[in-house]
């Protein structure tokens, strides 16, 4: 196992030592354990090579005191990883919460995942000079967003917070069949009032009308498979019991 490893190791098991040592009575957290570690780096590498590998993995809070970074995306410790987000998850430590809606995004289609990264950069972000970026670029920015490491337990629940509801605001009215028909018949009815009236502000309407018409069978069932993957990762996961219990694993 060479040096980084051996820090990395050290980190990751800093709460587990921090916890048994308040259950035997004793007053350390892993702050204690993660600066011993550093000092113990300090002490057997280089002063350069020592700062390379403890700023991947340490992050300082606003009293210089040192705590765990979450896992970089690029180190020498094996995690698993999932989809092509370079998400990381310890054996010990569950996935955040961040990283389990990446993996319910890497899933979709790029058609999808540009629509949810366009509701992100309107709704998510408001705009943050985000509108005139293209598709692509609102996808990355919301990956990024996702995928940000070192980010403390609050902050984390906040955006998962926040993304579930301006999620669902955007896309409640594309999962179910009801809501569908609803599109359906508006459309129809604007195609009618077209052919009646050319000159009418639905004449105008009429292209756009007619090619929702044209995609809503595949459009309908894609959502609606959405709408149910969704519901099931937030009942898991996003509900504030499954949020308070990922909080309190961060501490254990």
């Amino acid at each position: 196992m060479n040096a980084e490893n051996k820090f990395a190791a050290r980190v990751l098991d800093a709460r587990r030592c921090a916890a048994m040592a308040r259950t035997r009575g004793l007053k350390f957290d892993a702050s204690d354990y993660i600066n011993q570690a550093l000092k113990d780096l300090w002490r057997t590498r280089s002063p350069d090579e020592a700062k390379q590998i403890a700023e991947r993995w340490v992050m300082w809070d606003a009293d210089g005191r040192p705590w765990p970074r979450l896992p970089p995306l690029e180190n020498v410790v094996p995690f698993y990883r999932t989809g092509s987000t370079a998400q990381v998850a310890t054996v010990n430590h569950p996935m955040t919460p961040l990283q389990i809606i990446g993996d319910w995004f890497e899933k979709q289609d790029a058609e999808i995942q540009g629509e949810i990264a366009a509701m992100a950069a309107l709704l998510v972000f408001e705009g943050a000079d985000l509108l005139d970026f293209d598709t692509q670029e609102w996808v990355e920015y919301f990956r990024r967003w996702l995928n940000d490491v070192g980010l403390p337990t609050h902050t984390v629940v906040g955006r998962a917070l926040t993304f579930r509801t301006c999620f669902e605001y955007f896309a409640e009215n594309m999962f179910t069949e009801s809501a569908w028909r609803r599109s359906e018949k508006a459309s129809c009815r604007i195609l009618e009032e077209a052919k009646r009236d050319p000159n009418s502000k639905a004449a105008r309407l009429a292209p756009t009308a007619q090619r929702l018409l044209d995609t809503l069978p595949a459009r309908k069932s894609k959502w609606i498979k959405i709408g149910k993957s969704w519901s099931e990762l937030a009942d898991a996961h996003l509900k504030p019991g499954a949020l308070t219990n990922w909080r309190i694993s961060q501490y254990e």
